[in-house]
């Protein structure tokens, strides 16, 4: 019944722009703001024809949408979008606002109406600091409009309220932040259970019933989000129904090893200084100013010469690191020779030693979840490699063994319960440079199957 779908490696799968990695531990619910989440946009049954007249992609996701669900366009919630701006931490636990999106169905079908289950979504890597997903309709050419219309597609017109942080730093200039804690575990799944507060303390200001099953996701970057929330949350004692983290660097340590090994995935470009730049708000990796990393969420694509480990403070002379071999050998070359220096004692803790140990400390690897996950993803995937899920899948092995835990790789022989999602993955046959963000979508119908069964 998949087969329609061959052609679904998605080019919208470009708008889940590539996505890494990585900090911190614990989390603590905050106080939310003071204002209800403003109301955007008001999506009708009949304005789902508008929306997907204009977009053949998103059109194909409500198919996918509908064909794993087994609904067909007749039995669509309505669905009212609201902007939320929330108070939150920053990298060191100060103060600050971020925004987000909240979608509430509503509508006579049995599965729009009454208490709702929540989908807590994370999103993915963009360094676009316009990122918004409350603009899907109202500005449809915002770089958050894809993910944005995945969760209309797959979770909200299926009867799901979602909630979805921009994360600070993005889409708002309350904020006041000038970068993004970008894979920082403390604030960024703080930030989530900020968001999921502020929801709840306004759900009856938005004409949202929400039900007591909490369902997690997130893709790349918020596949390790989504599974730090998790834990996050059942630390909390609160109690999660399942989560879904999909094609996430999960075991941040062991991947920062594998990519400073040689391995270099796609994207390090981009991901580098955004990770660098969180690392130094929140730890002070760097004792030389003119060796940080650009601190701007709107360029990061421009490095400090002297951030790269090994060549001193020679200036502040900003230049691109490209996915170019030379430049990347040499980084990954003085990254570990400058480590190596730091645990043979031949020098003093240094930036890249302090990275590797914050890297390590980011491992996920040191709790284990009491409801159901499910990960998500692709061996072929370039991007976040996919050894991250099976590293954590031989630690959770009791609990893979048992069910509890799930690894879903897309590319695998088809088997059980996710065998029709891996044969349509594996006719649509993605190119390799949108297989990362096209796990987004394959693994977003996965993430749909387990949740409806809950």
């Amino acid at each position: 019944m998949f087969n329609k779908f061959k052609v679904l490696s998605l080019t919208a799968c470009a708008v889940f722009l590539l996505q890494s990695c990585l900090s911190g531990d614990g989390a603590l619910f905050h106080v939310p703001s003071e204002n209800a989440p403003n109301l955007v946009n008001d999506i009708s049954v009949n304005g789902y024809a508008t929306l997907r007249g204009g977009s053949a992609q998103l059109d194909g996701l409500f198919q996918l949408a509908g064909t794993v669900s087994g609904t067909v366009d007749s039995d669509l919630c309505s669905v009212k979008t609201h902007k939320m701006l929330y108070d939150t931490i920053d990298s060191v636990g100060g103060t600050t606002k971020s925004s987000g999106v909240v979608m509430v169905p509503y509508g006579d079908n049995a599965a729009c109406s009454g208490s709702r289950p929540v989908v807590l979504y994370a999103h993915g890597t963009n360094a676009d600091s316009n990122y918004d997903l409350s603009q899907l309709a109202a500005s449809p050419a915002n770089p958050a409009a894809g993910e944005a219309g995945l969760l209309l597609a797959f979770y909200a017109s299926k009867g799901y309220v979602v909630v979805a942080p921009n994360y600070a730093g993005y889409a708002n200039v309350e904020s006041g932040l000038s970068y993004h804690p970008y894979i920082d575990e403390k604030q960024q799944s703080t930030e989530m259970m900020d968001a999921l507060n502020h929801v709840r303390t306004y759900a009856s200001d938005i004409g949202a019933s929400l039900s007591s099953k909490l369902f997690i996701s997130g893709l790349s970057q918020g596949g390790y989000v989504a599974m730090a929330t998790h834990k996050a949350l059942e630390a909390e004692g609160e109690t999660v129904t399942a989560s879904a983290p999909i094609s996430g660097p999960y075991s941040v340590g062991e991947f920062l090893d594998e990519v400073m090994g040689g391995n270099f995935n796609d994207g390090i470009s981009t991901f580098a200084p955004m990770y660098l730049t969180a690392l130094q708000k929140a730890s002070n990796i760097y004792s030389n100013p003119n060796e940080v990393y650009a601190t701007s969420p709107i360029d990061y694509s421009l490095i400090a010469e002297s951030a790269l480990p090994g060549k001193g403070a020679t200036g502040a002379t900003s230049v691109g690191l490209p996915d170019d071999d030379n430049i990347l050998s040499l980084f990954s070359t003085n990254f570990m020779s400058d480590y190596n220096a730091a645990v043979t004692g031949t020098t003093t803790e240094n930036a890249s030693f302090n990275v590797w140990k914050l890297a390590h400390e980011a491992d996920l690897q040191d709790w284990s979840p009491k409801a159901p996950l499910v990960m998500c993803g692709a061996n072929t995937d370039p991007v976040v490699y996919h050894s991250n899920s099976t590293r954590m899948a031989t630690y959770w092995s009791a609990l893979v063994n048992v069910g509890l835990v799930v690894n879903v790789d897309l590319d695998a022989v088809p088997a059980g319960d996710f065998a029709p999602i891996q044969g349509a993955w594996q006719q649509a046959a993605p190119a390799a440079a949108a297989v990362h963000g096209t796990t987004g979508v394959y693994c977003a119908a996965a993430a749909l199957v387990t949740f409806n069964k809950l």
